[in-house]
């Protein structure tokens, strides 16, 4: 799965040519790995200079995060991009952070014991 960036990034379907290289020579995957890197580069690079771009977590599946938002978001989305224990690990911090989430919200409810 790509991230964002990486969907920037590989606009032009460079995925496609990635896929190539095993293919070609060593010399010619020397020097088509340089200029897909130099591809990528430029499409991010040319998204950035577009003022009207403002990439967020609500317009695409895995945007970058705001300011401000919720930890809970910026751990899932990342989790997406981890595998075996990495994934377990944030598992059981997305709980721990979940059951704390729901404490607080019960401790603030009306009627709540302080």
């Amino acid at each position: 799965m790509l991230t964002w960036l990486d969907q920037i990034a590989n606009q032009n379907h460079l995925q496609l040519v990635k896929a190539i290289l095993p293919h070609l020579s060593m010399r010619d995957q020397q020097m088509l790995s340089v200029l897909i890197k130099f591809m990528e580069l430029k499409n991010v690079m040319q998204y950035y200079s577009q003022a009207s771009h403002s990439l967020k977590a609500a317009d695409t599946a895995a945007g970058p995060p705001e300011e401000g938002e919720d930890i809970l978001d910026i751990l899932t989305d990342v989790r997406e991009h981890c595998e075996g224990k990495e994934q377990e690990m944030l598992d059981q911090a997305l709980q721990m952070m979940s059951m704390i989430e729901l404490y607080s919200l019960f401790s603030e409810a009306p009627g709540a014991e302080n």
